[in-house]
């Protein structure tokens, strides 16, 4: 066996110009794979991020009449309220929490009218949560203005052309369902990296909204960050028992299904590109075997006159068609680790269609990411194509009739 390896590594260098095609092809074929699926786990991976830490949080507690009707009485209940309190602090589970009050609204100015959510927040309760703080593209986050100042998002902004120190006016129903309209001024404009969510919100003190609504505390949401994302389910689990029928806990796949769906259907699609990647460079693979047995049918018949038996030959066809793949997998495996490692740091901006993407929620300095599970997974594939490409090829060349084939051109 240890001569048939040396005779197939020496064959495989007999042209070194197919040879480095093939190199080059399955070199560059694993790189662009790889890195196509790490430029896509990183836009879902900032993508799920950005939607946990501005809109879902890891889960949210709501008053079940408010999940039913989203109207300002349906609050969650004082009594309720406490114990939800006192729960939170006491789960070591849990990191931070927020308490909002939420109501439906408008908003108009002499530029234009939009329909909305008026959220009424503690501004430092809420940076323990949300990043809204953080995602700032110009004002202050309720530090400058005291009369009534209020953080709305970038797409309203630009619908209402809205500027830090202009005023516009949220309408809604206190408690009492009367009217209420009163002009607010915008201290800050929010990106949150999503544009439909930062038309549909805006956010005032809470203190601000209470006293307009005419009520003392009225809490509809609650929002909650634990110590991991993989701890919101438990944490649901025990608020739902104890608490259950007055509230409803629910966690970030809940409230976002789709964003839940596309974080499990990841895993399909990097199989998915990654096999046809593959299934194209076995094809490569196998087209240049084939073509290397066919104009060595002379060579090949004279290895089975002098008496080599049809196995060694089997194997030995085998053996190169493995070593074309062995050899160039290593080196786009690692280059895609280099790369990946760059621009995971470095990021990879696309502002010239940060536009668009911002409208479908992604951020548009995009970081590449690849779990080490990946690689393992691209060169076990890598092994199996080699090794059923090299077959095909390996069984033509036992089909040649020995004297036949020693008199080949």
């Amino acid at each position: 066996m240890k001569t048939i390896i040396k005779i197939a590594w020496r064959n495989v260098w007999r042209n070194r110009l197919r040879s480095f095609v093939v190199f080059a092809s399955v070199m560059l074929g694993v790189w662009a794979g790889l890195f196509t699926v790490s430029l896509t786990l990183g836009m879902m991976d900032q993508q799920k991020r950005s939607i946990v830490q501005t809109q879902t949080s890891h889960l949210k507690v709501h008053s079940s009449r408010y999940m039913k009707d989203e109207k300002l009485i349906n609050h969650i209940p004082d009594d309720t309220l406490e114990l939800l309190e006192n729960q939170l602090k006491n789960d070591s589970r849990v990191v931070a929490y927020t308490e909002r009050t939420i109501i439906d609204g408008t908003v108009n100015n002499a530029h234009g009218f939009a329909n909305l959510k008026i959220v009424g927040i503690d501004p430092e309760m809420e940076k323990t949560v949300t990043t809204i703080y953080e995602r700032l593209d110009s004002g202050t986050y309720f530090s400058e203005f005291k009369n009534r100042p209020v953080l709305v998002g970038k797409s309203l902004a630009d619908d209402l052309k809205l500027d830090v120190g202009k005023s516009l006016n949220l309408n809604f129903m206190d408690k009492d369902t009367n009217a209420v309209g009163i002009g607010f001024k915008v201290e800050g404009v929010f990106n949150s990296g999503n544009g439909t969510f930062d038309k549909q919100q805006v956010f005032v003190r809470q203190n601000d909204l209470n006293e307009l609504l005419q009520t003392n505390h009225f809490i509809h949401e609650i929002a909650i960050i634990c110590t991991d994302i993989k701890e919101a389910e438990p944490v649901r689990d025990e608020i739902n028992s104890k608490l259950g029928g007055s509230v409803e806990a629910r966690t970030w796949a809940q409230l976002s299904p789709q964003l839940a769906y596309s974080d499990e259907m990841m895993t399909v699609a990097i199989f998915i590109i990654l096999g046809i990647i593959i299934f194209a460079l076995a094809f490569g693979i196998l087209n240049t075997m084939l073509m290397a047995v066919l104009e060595r049918k002379r060579e090949l018949g004279m290895l089975l006159c002098v008496g080599m038996n049809k196995r060694k030959v089997f194997f030995m066809i085998m053996i190169e068609t493995i070593f074309l793949s062995f050899v160039a997998a290593p080196l786009g495996l690692l280059l895609s680790w280099i790369t990946v490692t760059y621009f995971g740091s470095a990021g990879i901006n696309l502002m010239d269609v940060g536009d668009a993407m911002y409208q479908f929620g992604y951020d548009a300095l995009v970081y590449p990411k690849l779990y080490p599970y990946v690689y393992f997974m691209v060169s076990t594939m890598i092994i199996g194509a080699a090794i059923i490409s090299s077959i095909i090829p390996a069984r033509r060349a036992l089909k040649y009739n020995p004297a036949e084939a020693v008199r080949a051109l």
